[in-house]
């Protein structure tokens, strides 16, 4: 994964949010923003639907040894197309044993992905319903995953029997293990009867009906009796620590691996508490009669909302250390949302899937105001934008609601998350905290237990609220884009004139602009609304202002670019009451070498009592890279300098921007020495150690390779290893092929494999580059989708013609829809870099070269200036 100056500021640090949801990584930067549509991208419509299927019951036998199941699943469906003559049912690769129609046996034809099933004169009328009965055996490589669970840094030995077994139906996969209608436009009641070995647990959703061993194992008959979807169909089989709580009669049930337990207050124990705020904020009740939380080994996503049942991965429990900074209560939180929106409201094709995602991330944000106030709430917020942003300038630009699309989990990107989540907080602006969860309310209400579109929110929220919204829905969803703002100030003759310039490259947008404006004692909120590419307003002022405040609770998702003259920004990083004007106001000040924005920033540094303004001073003085903001952040980097390891994860990622700077890397070698209670702060310092490129270096990450101990997600260790790949240095290739053993952690693997990517950047020595692509090539064969999709985003990077044959083969053979996705992308790329040529290449490295020399002469002609 490659680590950008980042601004993440909890659990997605380095380990980006939908890496942990999805096992995705970021694009690598290209030339601007580009189509989201790719070659054998086309439009998606909804299926048809001649028979509704109503309920499913299946009853299966684990087979561990051959990594299988024996099953046997009933299948109730009612007739909606009087013309029909088959059920056609998904079902991929099953040993079909029994096909059979009210017990009689059916005539079918099965090309191993759909059944189809002739139903002759059976149900002729509408309404009417048919039983089918299927007998069949399963391996599943997809939708239900066998797993031999092992301890850190130890591969599972050859052969080893599974230790749990646990599905993951999103977004189309149930359809491996269960006979169904694979569409989240479907709803069913299912039911679930599953054998499992002797002392181990089987979770599956709704009720708990039966639990009973013998002699051949035990038996878990679980019943979901309301109607859901059938992605959301689950099962999760282990040897599990349980714990229990409740939310009024709501039970609310734990299962962790053995050893765990301890860890579950401290990760999970907020549950209820979430329960509530969500019931409250959303007018609506909990919907399902449990809420059970699981949490298995090498779950390929970092959380599924399977209904009553969430599966999270194994991350999501933390130790006393990873608690300090690791924010798994978003996480926790986003799952938890999914239950109202997604499980009780399913979108009714994915194109809509915002409805369910955008919603549960916004939710996360709406979990961090309750606990932590307006400010974290709009950090929070502040980090979707810039993650947004980055897949927009780095990566493709697409509406939120699209149907162009290959495979459905294509969608679940960035836009689909953090914008989708955006536009549901400027919705909430728009219409009023009163009128935005009222009509939350109403559309739950209207819509729950149903499948729905966009369009059926845009009506409950019209129906509820009285506003007509169908302006802000096509702008803002159906539209690609966002507004990139530049915002300008004069003040003259007692008049102030504030400017607002929309780039001519983007969309035009029709937004207000809420402004601020501070003059001595008096404090005056005016909205400007902007309709034009340039507009000038004119306010009514009679001395100049000490503060102008552009948009302070972020009313506007975009790039606002505020061009306020510096006086007016140091004042606003000094004075501002809310904590979003002061980190905004350093993060334009951090563009401005001038001695007395320095001073400003270094002064929030050492005083600003909000962490978040702190981490932004100080990731600002990272990027000045003059004298006075190094001393300022050797001295923050020492020991009792700064207390929130968030701000200290800031200041060791900005000392890593001074380059062959050898009190930076002093400051980063001193702090490795003595350690730090975070654990993400302790894979920062080896992260940014690299980036100093220092003598020393390489041979202090060497000595961390062999020595750091077990951390949570690995983030240690994984720091380690970027910091090697970070210092180009020939050098470190081989370590970085030794992470790529089987028994690291996926995220070590993931950033050896990005590591790897580099080496064109290191040597062009051939030799060299071979190994390195074969070694990306081998770090291909894994289980992890995550390494899969590195590895062919390294293989575009390294630029070598014989990286077309295994992305060719990836997108091919490739089980999993993101990994494919990926490596299209990364196919696409390394075309273009290859026609591009060798010429580019000399270009944009004579290119870094000059913008190392002019960083370097800034830093000399800073150590000239006065003091500010």
């Amino acid at each position: 994964m490659s680590h950008r100056c980042s601004r993440h500021l909890s659990l997605f640090d380095h380990l980006d949010r939908e890496t942990l949801r999805h096992g995705s990584d970021p694009a690598p930067a290209s030339d601007g923003s580009r189509g989201f549509r790719l070659p054998s991208d086309e439009p998606r419509w909804s299926r048809p639907r001649p028979f509704a299927i109503e309920h499913l019951r299946a009853e299966l036998t684990l087979d561990l040894g051959a990594r299988a199941i024996e099953a046997e699943a009933i299948v109730r469906a009612r007739r909606v197309d009087p013309a029909a003559r088959e059920l056609r049912l998904d079902a991929i690769d099953f040993e079909l044993r029994e096909v059979s129609i009210d017990g009689r046996e059916a005539r079918h034809h099965y090309d191993a992905r759909v059944l189809a099933i002739d139903v002759g004169d059976a149900a002729r009328e509408v309404g009417a319903e048919l039983v089918v009965r299927i007998r069949y055996r399963a391996r599943p490589e997809r939708g239900l995953y066998f797993v031999t669970a092992a301890a850190p840094r130890t591969a599972p030995p050859p052969g080893a029997p599974p230790t749990e077994v646990w599905s993951q139906g999103q977004d189309e996969d149930n359809r491996a293990w269960l006979p169904l209608v694979d569409h989240p436009s479907e709803r069913l009641s299912s039911e679930l009867v599953a054998r499992v070995p002797a002392g181990w647990f089987a979770l599956s959703n709704g009720v708990l009906v039966e639990r009973r061993e013998d002699a051949a194992g035990a038996v878990f008959h679980w019943l979901q009796r309301e109607p859901h979807a059938p992605y959301l169909i689950t099962l999760a089989c282990g040897r599990f620590e349980e714990a229990h709580a409740t939310h009024g009669e709501l039970p609310v049930d734990y299962y962790v691996p053995v050893g765990r337990g301890g860890d579950v207050a401290r990760s999970l124990g907020k549950t209820p508490e979430m329960i509530a705020l969500f019931e409250r904020r959303l007018g609506t009740r909990y919907p399902w009669a449990k809420y059970a939380q699981v949490v298995v080994h090498d779950f390929i996503f970092g959380g599924m909302e399977n209904t009553s049942a969430t599966t999270l991965y194994d991350r999501a429990l933390v130790d006393e250390r990873a608690a300090i900074d690791v924010d798994v209560e978003s996480l926790v939180a986003h799952e938890l949302a999914h239950q109202w929106f997604g499980d009780l409201v399913t979108c009714r094709g994915w194109s809509h899937a915002w409805l369910n995602e955008g919603f549960a991330t916004y939710l996360e944000h709406v979990w961090r105001e309750h606990a932590s106030g307006e400010d974290e709430y709009l950090l929070g917020l502040e980090h979707d934008q810039d993650v947004y942003l980055d897949e927009d300038r780095d990566h493709y630009r697409r509406p939120i609601v699209t149907n162009v699309w290959t495979k459905p989990i294509d969608l679940f990107d960035r836009h689909l998350y953090q914008k989708g989540g955006l536009v549901l907080h400027m919705l909430r602006r728009h219409l009023g905290d009163d009128a935005f969860f009222r009509g939350l309310a109403h559309y739950l209400s209207v819509m729950g237990g149903k499948s729905a579109e966009t369009r059926d929110l845009l009506r409950a929220l019209e129906d509820a609220t009285g506003r007509s919204l169908e302006a802000f829905f096509d702008q803002w969803i159906a539209r690609a884009g966002h507004p990139s703002l530049e915002v300008t100030s004069e003040h003259r003759e007692g008049v102030l004139e504030v400017t607002v310039t929309q780039a001519e490259a983007e969309p035009l947008f029709e937004l207000t602009l809420p402004i601020e404006v501070v003059c001595g004692e008096t404090e005056r909120s005016i909205a400007l609304h902007v309709t034009r590419r340039r507009e000038t307003f004119a306010i009514a002022c009679e001395a100049p202002p000490a503060m102008v405040l552009v948009d302070p609770k972020m009313h506007v998702v975009g790039v606002v670019e505020n061009r306020l003259s510096s006086a007016l920004l140091v004042e606003q990083l000094a004075r501002a009451k809310a904590a979003q004007p002061r980190w905004r106001a350093a993060r334009a000040l951090g563009k401005r070498n001038e001695p007395k924005a320095r001073a400003a920033l270094v002064r929030a540094l050492r005083e600003d009592p909000f962490w978040g303004v702190r981490l932004e001073a100080a990731l600002a003085l990272g990027e000045q890279r003059t004298e006075d903001a190094l001393l300022a952040l050797i001295e923050r980097a020492e020991p009792g300098g700064e207390a929130d390891a968030r701000a200290r994860r800031a200041i060791a990622q900005a000392l890593g921007r001074f380059e062959l700077e050898p009190r930076a890397a002093s400051a980063l070698l001193a702090w490795i020495e003595r350690g730090d209670r975070s654990y993400l702060v302790e894979g920062e310092l080896r992260r940014s150690l690299g980036r100093t490129r220092d003598p020393r270096a390489f041979d202090a990450l060497v000595r961390c390779f062999e020595a750091d101990a077990i951390s949570w997600g690995e983030s240690v260790r994984q720091g380690t290893v970027d910091g090697l790949a970070n210092l180009r240095d020939v050098r470190a290739l081989a370590l970085l092929e030794r992470a790529l053993a089987p028994g690291e952690a996926a995220t070590v693997r993931r950033a050896a494999i990005g590591g790897l990517g580099k080496v064109r950047a290191i040597t062009a020595e051939e030799p060299r580059l071979v190994a390195a692509r074969e070694a990306i090539v081998r770090g291909l064969e894994t289980f992890d989708p995550g390494v899969r999709s590195v590895g062919a985003r390294a293989l575009s990077a390294l630029r070598d013609p014989a990286g077309m044959a295994p992305l060719e083969r990836l997108i091919e053979r490739d089980l999993d829809g993101r990994v494919r996705r990926v490596a299209r992308e990364a196919s696409r790329d390394l075309r273009e870099r290859l026609a591009k040529g060798v010429e580019t290449t000399a270009l944009r490295e004579d290119l870094d070269k000059l913008r190392a020399e002019l960083v370097e002469l800034r830093a000399k002609l800073a150590r000239l200036e006065p003091s500010a």
